[in-house]
């Protein structure tokens, strides 16, 4: 089946640029192995992307997707040749399915921030996937590391700033 008629993935996948990707959907899987989501073992799947983090993610991702390249569970590797062995492993044939997306690093950030409407802390810059946690509100966005900082000034200045 040609893969011409099919839809790409997007440029990201859960904050990870996708460098390489297949169509799995007609391949009979070979089950070596398990993979375990917080609902259930994940077996066949339509879709496979290997992805690299954008943050301070090591390796690259081998992603499971749906259909509409939705993931549905996540394993990592040490290379994205590793990975693909792996996967071979799970569907046999695919190595000769995979194609390189060529997304450099700024076309990904710049698909991220128009998907998460430029979303990052207001006082640092920095994205989502950069810090721990963020808290958003309507007028401003604060990550965890500058709610942490802002407190320690607070709490050595003693109050001085506000007039106490």
């Amino acid at each position: 089946m040609s893969d011409d008629h099919r839809n790409p993935p997007p440029p990201v996948i859960d904050a990870a640029r996708v460098v390489s990707y297949a169509f799995v959907d007609d391949i009979p899987y070979c089950q070596s192995g398990s993979l375990f989501t917080d609902e259930a073992m994940v077996a066949q799947v339509p879709r496979l992307a290997i992805a690299v983090g954008l943050g301070a993610q090591p390796g690259p991702l081998v992603f499971y997707c749906d259909e509409e390249w939705i993931s549905l569970a996540i394993a990592d590797a040490e290379t994205v040749e590793q990975a693909k062995q792996a996967i071979e492993r799970n569907y046999p044939g695919v190595s000769e399915r995979w194609i390189d997306t060529h997304v450099t690093l700024e076309e990904a950030l710049a698909y991220y921030d128009s998907e998460t409407a430029g979303l990052r802390c207001s006082f640092c810059g920095k994205r989502p996937f950069e810090v721990e946690g963020i808290i958003e509100s309507p007028t401003a966005t604060i990550c965890r590391n500058c709610v942490e900082e802002f407190y320690g000034d607070f709490q050595t200045d003693g109050g001085d700033e506000l007039g106490n």
